[in-house]
């Protein structure tokens, strides 16, 4: 009987070692079939991410199998000083871009990536100066400035954000100049169009506070400032311009405004950077819907190049509306100026300025753009109205150029039509019918003819063949409130002329580019400049 305890007794204790051997080894093999599991593959679940300055942004890996044994990682920045990583959270530092790095600890042959781009942060102030080299983003969060002379340059593209605020700092003639071979990509909207403006506060600003916007092209001038055809950027700002590519592309401006831009560059007269300058750009680059506002010199200016454009709105320049130069041959339709009536240039105020050259020469290619429905309502509200002395005329052709206009409205200047021939021989092409003036309302003026050059400039505007008009007052257009310098409405009122009257059966008319309409002037009954102009920049907040 005690025999028989005993053997039971070392039995269960034979089979309790054989059990926990067993155990033993089931668990051992366990945690060995767990190590065999190994990891084949890697990838993070963004390829490409922003992050804020001073944001974080959370990186997780996807791992293959899921089950893998050992996810262990390690993670690298390619530029701390641009973005930090740690554990998969990536900290923004500083602007620019970083490659960030997963690294399988138990095959370091296994690795992901994400480009990181980090961007500033809400309301980020930033400085631009000197030279941009390399493709650029500017980012409608932040507030850039532009200090002097910002070149881009190096066949770069600086692509603008819609609703972005940009503001030229004063004292520092900041401007902002796009170099032959590089590209401008400034693409608003209706509802967030891409501002250039003052750095100063509302209610202090003021004509010329900062230089403006300069594009330079590879399209063809005359200008022959170094070589046959190529010209040199005027004011300091040195840029060469022109050459042969008349379908030069030097990128994209829509829904764009311009305000406070003209300051003088130099201490010559007259060397005032424009709101918009464009210097032989050409027909590959887009541009509409443009506002200059409240320039120091001529809202928009054209020194050869073949660019087409439309939707433009000059309002309350100091110089000229529309000034072309130089060879400009490009194509314009539906554009609108308004002039304030105490403010006017020393070199004497214009709706229209045109020259072949400074010198009235044919050198080729001759300025021979082509307008249409436009309309330009000068400082004369009425004939009593009081307006600085140094406003002048509705339309300056002269010097060799060739322009032509069609069904564009002309209102409210000391002089309508001037067709000068101190230089050149733009009477001449007048007479020849080379430069054309077709279509077209002229109303209000003191005086509608300049004869000193055409003497029979009044036959001539008349002539039947030509289909103008003479209206003795503007009130007879019937436009709703075109003279008011903070809310202007430009659109005709029902049963005016305007309304109807347009011909585009000149062969010069016939291009695609052209929207055929029965008004004449620059508005039917749609009003373009809605929601994205601004006639009260003065006052807004930036």
């Amino acid at each position: 009987m005690v025999n028989n305890q005993l053997i039971n007794r070392n039995m269960k204790k034979i089979n309790l070692k054989n059990l926990l051997t067993i155990f033993a080894l089931l668990t051992s093999l366990a945690v060995s079939c767990e190590k065999d599991i190994a990891l084949t593959g890697i990838e993070l679940d963004k390829v490409t991410a922003e992050v804020m300055v001073g944001s974080t942004l959370n990186l997780n890996v996807v791992f293959d199998p899921i089950d893998a044994t050992n996810k262990n990682i390690t993670w690298e920045s390619s530029n701390a000083d641009i973005a930090s990583v740690a554990d998969g959270v990536v900290t923004g530092v500083a602007l620019g871009f970083v490659t960030i790095t997963a690294t399988s600890d138990d095959n370091n042959m296994l690795k992901a990536t994400c480009e990181v781009t980090v961007i500033p942060s809400n309301g980020q102030q930033i400085t631009v100066t000197g030279d941009i080299t390399s493709d650029t983003r500017w980012y409608s969060n932040a507030r850039y400035f532009l200090s002097g002379f910002v070149y881009v340059k190096n066949n770069s593209t600086l692509t603008i954000e819609p609703g972005t605020i940009i503001k030229g700092v004063s004292g520092t003639k900041g401007a902002l100049i796009i170099e032959r071979g590089s590209k401008i990509m400034a693409q608003g909207t209706e509802a967030k169009p891409i501002i250039f403006t003052s750095d100063k506060p509302k209610g202090q600003r003021g004509y010329g506070d900062w230089g403006g916007l300069v594009i330079c092209g590879k399209a063809p001038t005359n200008k022959h400032d170094n070589g046959t055809g190529s010209g040199i950027a005027e004011g300091g700002i040195g840029s060469n311009y022109g050459g042969n590519d008349a379908t030069d592309n030097s990128g994209v401006l829509q829904y764009v405004r311009i305000e406070f831009p003209g300051i003088p560059l130099t201490s010559t007269a007259n060397s005032e950077i424009n709101g918009l300058t464009l210097y032989s750009v050409g027909s590959g680059t887009t541009i509409d819907h443009i506002q200059v506002s409240y320039s120091g010199d001529d809202s928009f200016e054209w020194f050869g190049g073949t660019v087409d454009a439309k939707y433009l709105v000059a309002f309350r320049g100091w110089d000229d509306d529309f000034d072309t130069d130089n060879g400009f041959s490009g194509k314009v339709q539906f554009f609108v100026s308004l002039r304030d009536p105490a403010s006017a240039d020393q070199s004497q105020s214009n709706g229209f300025e045109s020259d072949n050259d400074a010198d009235g020469s044919t050198l080729t290619p001759v300025t021979a753009a082509i307008f249409t429905n436009g309309s330009l309502f000068g400082p004369l509200a009425t004939s009593t109205t009081t307006i600085n002395s140094l406003y002048r005329r509705a339309m300056h052709l002269r010097r060799g150029t060739r322009l032509s206009i069609y069904n564009t409205l002309f209102a409210g200047y000391p002089t309508g039509l001037d067709i000068d021939g101190q230089k050149g021989d733009s009477p001449a092409q007048a007479t020849a019918n080379v430069l054309q003036i077709e279509n077209c309302v002229m109303s209000g003026m003191t005086n509608y003819y300049n004869t000193t050059y055409l003497p029979d400039a009044e036959e001539w505007f008349t002539k039947a063949s030509r289909n103008n008009q003479v209206m003795a007052t503007n009130d007879q257009l019937q436009i709703t409130n075109p003279f008011n310098l903070t809310a202007p409405s430009f659109l005709p009122a029902s049963g005016s002329a305007l309304l109807v009257g347009s011909s585009f059966s000149n062969s010069r008319l016939t291009n695609s580019f052209f929207t055929e309409v029965s008004y004449r002037g620059a508005f039917g009954t749609t009003n373009w400049t809605a929601n994205w102009c601004n006639f009260d920049p003065q006052n807004t907040d930036y």
